[in-house]
């Protein structure tokens, strides 16, 4: 319910309430009005003046209480001296009202009910004769009254305080226990209780007190509010008797107590006594007894919502005993367990650290003390570091920790986040503006110790207690920025880790200086130690991180000290690569190189730093770093720079070794472009010439014709008598011949063969001369009459083949083979032109000529064989079948003259077939011959396949088609590719 709902309702149940007792206020007095006026008016023989009587008595008795209770109340508000005696009831005019029933009507049905009442108001007015006198005469006179048991009781109460005679006054509440159902039948019982530890029988007292519990709880499920009031109370004042009773004898514990309990079978009270005793052994300072109950109604009741409270009350004691380690495990259990009971445990928790800390400041010398706060502050933090407040708690700490325990990191610690925490607003006034500062001025003071404990030690490396000094520092710069010692401060901190060689927290201290104070006179030099910390260190890239930041500080603006940030920067970033060189991370290396280059191309040594990140990254297999440091190495800023060669040929090396053969021509052509005057490192480079040799090769296997011949020319032209000139020419002679200049391309390969003296080479340069001459004829471009310049160029080709047979590499006589094919072909070339149509008395002449150019072209093709190259074999030997084949069926597909009729026309057809039919068996022998050779030399290419082919169309039923058979002939090589080679081959080796 909202709390202003709750109370909006309670103040209209006071208005009820009090306009209920104004009504039955009025009301009374209107029947105390009636009824006096009846007494007076009827006669005393009137059979209702008895009702009539006690009725008034109780109307006067109540109105002469609630009258007593004002006049009390009012002589409580007068000052104690104007007081006087204090007020007392009087009930004389109530009894003598019921006196007068008393008196007068003896047989009055309800005679009985005023013996009691006058006896009870003779009790009130402490007359206790009187009182005992009225409720005899009920036991004497009306022994079947409904108040036997009140007047039993009334005597028990009278003979119990009046004159303490346990034993009588046990009798009567022993009468009154006769009356179960009887309301007094709870307070009899508790009182023969009494009476029985009175007597010393402490094991009844107990039962009956404990039943005492069992009866308050049986009758106050059907009790109204008032009663249920009273049972309580009733239970109360047992229970504090019963625990009177244990609590007796010092040797009894709670777990004695339980175990009584559960004995008498009153173990379901068990918790409510226990609890009861554990507060009894509190008050009564007995706190050993008072955990151990605790303890035990933790076990007995966990889920109670009071289970926090107990734990705190265990707390108490043990703070009471002094016992500080088990203080802190008990605080920490109730942290761990009791999360319901934060606010509480917080309060409390707080009160024993503080009250225990305040304690050892007050005994001094009880380190015991000391430790037990500063364990309790730690508890304490460990849950409410973020309290409002929690910032004292580390002051309190961090103040034992310094002053008294020796612990100094600790307490640099805590004091540093009390000088954070303090709320900015508060800690603009005392007292917490003093206490912000000497926490700081602590911190630094503790950190100050343990420095110098550790620089007593030996070793100078960073420790944990250098850093926080660095933090601590920086934390009094941030809170007292506008402090004026603060750089000179700085420095001089900083300065004490330089000189002890503990270089990391004196750069931390000087850096702070430099960002907090960059205009102060310190600031320079502490860039200086900076620089020179991480030299002594070899840290190279804090070298360069803190060159850079320096570089835009005011204490650094003059030209001559940019320059030599700007030295620094290259020579620590050079020092970098050769550190990541040294452990293997060539990557980094090439980057650091690189970078350096890029930012500072007026060094003298940025093409040096390109030249190293392109070797870091060849390494490093990053070969788009390495492109580009190359493409920066050869670029405008650095051509003219003593590194720029080195650089462009170590790229094109690389890139050569990886098959890259484009990438790696562009930097030879820029080698070999840059050797001239304008760049004289260019011309004195070592590798000059190789460059301007490779940019040919490479182009030229690249089959970029044009880039070769330019390279090849620019290398003739600078390097025209130079060894391996003659490979230029021929390379470029090649280019020259892929392009489809044949002119040039012969007239290069007759340069070449004028000078070479490689026999390959010169077997490969008559037969690329005469196929360039044969090209050439067929394009006119070479003068008339020049036609035997191809028979003689391969005729010097198969003629150097035949005598250096044995002293020829694969590429020579391959060369020679395919010019003795040339030349079969050729003489083919004459026999195709020889027509067998035309004037039929030239037939025989010409048919005799043909058969003569056949057979010098199969005794060409035949020679060629004999020389050894299973490619221009294969190719000779199908080319002697394929001649017969095409001869027959050119004879055989001729018109017949066109003048022949009938005999002579049946004859000539006759006399074709004669001469066709042996062709035709001469090219199956060719080819047989050619395919079993193939087959027995393990060669299979494209002539294997024609031949095999051929075979299958002229003789099917032998030579069925292969893929008939499921086979196929494929074009295979005689050997793998030659591997790639390293760089390239040069003419003169």
């Amino acid at each position: 319910m909202p709390e202003a709902m709750r109370a909006q309702l309670h103040a209209q149940m006071e208005a009820r309430i009090d306009r209920n007792l104004a009504q039955i206020k009025s009301l009374r007095e209107e029947a105390v009005r009636l009824l006096t006026t009846f007494v007076k008016e009827s006669p005393r023989e009137s059979p209702e003046m008895p009702e009539a009587l006690l009725r008034l008595g109780e109307l006067t008795w109540e109105t002469e209480r609630d009258t007593f209770i004002g006049r009390f109340k009012t002589w409580e508000t007068r000052p104690p001296d104007q007081r006087g005696p204090v007020p007392q009831p009087n009930y004389q005019v109530a009894r003598d009202l019921f006196g007068r029933v008393l008196r007068d009507y003896p047989r009055y049905s309800d005679y009985d009910l005023a013996l009691y009442v006058d006896g009870f108001l003779a009790t009130e007015q402490g007359k206790s004769d009187e009182a005992v006198a009225r409720f005899e005469r009920i036991l004497k006179e009306w022994p079947r009254s409904r108040f036997t048991p009140d007047a039993h009781m009334a005597k028990a109460e009278s003979i119990f305080y009046g004159k303490y005679d346990y034993p009588a006054a046990l009798v009567e509440y022993e009468q009154v226990l006769r009356f179960k159902d009887s309301d007094l039948y709870g307070l009899a019982l508790f009182k023969s209780a009494w009476c029985y530890w009175r007597m010393g029988n402490s094991d009844e007292a107990a039962r009956r007190f404990v039943s005492v519990f069992e009866v308050t709880d049986k009758r106050g499920k059907a009790a109204t509010t008032a009663q249920r009031k009273q049972l309580d109370e009733l239970q109360g004042e047992a229970l504090k008797y019963l625990v009177e009773v244990f609590t007796e004898d010092e040797r009894n514990t709670a777990a004695d107590v339980h175990g009584f309990l559960t004995k008498i079978g009153g173990e379901r009270f068990a918790g409510k006594v226990v609890r009861a005793l554990a507060e009894t052994f509190f008050d009564q300072a007995h706190y050993e007894r008072s955990i151990e109950a605790y303890e035990l109604l933790l076990k007995l009741e966990p889920t109670s919502r009071e289970t926090g409270g107990w734990v705190l009350r265990i707390a108490s004691c043990y703070s009471i005993l002094e016992d500080y380690p088990k203080l802190r495990a008990t605080y920490e259990r109730a942290l761990a367990g009791y999360p319901s009971e934060s606010a509480a445990i917080e309060k409390q928790l707080r009160e024993h650290a503080v009250n225990l800390h305040g304690k050892a400041q007050r005994d001094k010398t009880s380190r015991a003390e000391f430790e037990g706060a500063a364990a309790l502050y730690e508890v304490y933090l460990s849950r409410y570091a973020t309290a409002p407040a929690a910032y004292q708690i580390h002051f309190y700490l961090g103040d034992i920790y310094f002053y008294h325990l020796d612990k100094n990191t600790n307490a640099a610690t805590h004091y540093m986040f009390a000088a954070r925490k303090i709320p900015d607003a508060e800690a603009a006034r005392e007292p917490l503006k003093t206490m912000r500062h000497d926490a700081i001025y602590n911190a630094l003071a503790a950190l100050e110790r343990v420095r110098y404990a550790k620089k007593s030690g030996g070793a100078a490396q960073e420790t944990e207690a250098d850093k926080k000094f660095a933090e601590a520092l920086d934390l009094y710069a941030q809170l007292y920025p506008n402090d004026p010692a603060l750089p000179e401060l700085f420095f001089r901190q900083g300065k004490l880790y330089y000189d002890d060689g503990n270089f990391n927290p004196a750069v931390k201290i000087w850096g702070a200086l430099l960002e907090r104070f960059p205009r102060s006179p310190s600031a320079h030099d502490a860039g200086e130690l900076i620089l020179d910390s991480f030299n002594r260190s070899k840290d190279y890239e804090n070298i360069e991180t803190w060159a850079r930041r320096l570089k835009a500080a005011p204490a650094f603006q003059d030209a001559q000290t940019q320059k030599k940030l700007d030295a620094l920067i290259v020579q620590a970033v050079f020092k970098q690569g050769e550190q990541k060189v040294a452990v293997g991370d060539h990557a980094g290396a090439a980057k650091a190189y690189l970078r350096a280059a890029r930012e500072f191309p007026r060094d003298p040594r940025a093409a040096q730093a390109c030249v190293n990140a392109e070797l870091a990254a060849q390494k490093a297999g990053d070969f788009a770093t390495l492109k580009e440091a190359a493409v920066l190495v050869t670029g405008r800023d650095y051509k003219d720079k003593p590194g720029s060669p080195l650089g462009a040929w170590t790229a094109a090396t690389t890139f050569q070794s990886m098959g890259l053969y484009s990438e790696a021509a562009e930097f030879d052509e820029v080698i070999a472009n840059s050797n001239t005057r304008e760049y004289p490192h260019y011309q004195r480079f070592d590798h000059a010439k190789d460059a301007a040799h490779n940019a040919v090769v490479l182009r030229a296997a690249l089959g970029e014709n044009d880039k070769a011949v330019a390279n090849g020319n620019r290398f003739l032209n600078q390097y025209p008598t130079a060894a391996g000139s003659e490979e230029i020419v021929f390379l470029t002679a090649q280019a020259h011949q892929n392009a489809g200049r044949h002119r040039e391309a012969a007239g290069l390969y007759q340069r070449y063969l004028a000078k070479s003296k490689n026999k390959d080479r010169r077997v490969q340069g008559y037969v690329l001369l005469a196929l360039a001459q044969i090209q050439a004829n067929e394009r006119g471009s070479l003068p008339s009459g020049d036609e035997s310049g191809a028979e003689k160029s391969l005729k010097e080709a198969v003629t150097l083949g035949k005598r250096y047979r044995g002293e020829l590499g694969p590429d020579g006589r391959y060369a020679a083979a395919r010019a003795r094919y040339l030349e079969g072909e050729r003489i083919l070339s004459r026999f195709d032109k020889i027509q067998i149509q035309g004037d039929t008395k030239q037939l025989s002449a010409r048919l005799k000529e043909k058969a003569e150019l056949l057979k010098q072209a199969s005794t060409v093709f035949l020679d060629t064989v004999s020389l050894g190259v299973a490619e221009w074999t294969t190719a000779a030997l199908y080319q002697i079948g394929h001649a017969y084949e095409a001869f027959a069926k050119a004879l055989r597909e001729a018109p017949v003259p066109p003048r022949l009729t009938g005999a002579d026309k049946e004859a000539y057809s006759q006399k074709i077939e004669e001469f066709v039919v042996p062709m035709e068996e001469r090219s199956i022998d060719s080819y047989e011959n050619g395919w079993k050779k193939a087959l027995e030399l393990g060669i299979y290419n494209r002539w294997t396949a024609k031949m095999r082919e051929a075979l299958g169309r002229l003789n099917g039923e032998l030579y069925p088609p292969l893929r008939e058979t499921g086979l196929d002939v494929r074009t295979a090589s005689p050997s793998p590719l030659p591997p790639l080679f390293e760089a390239p081959r040069r003419g003169d080796k």
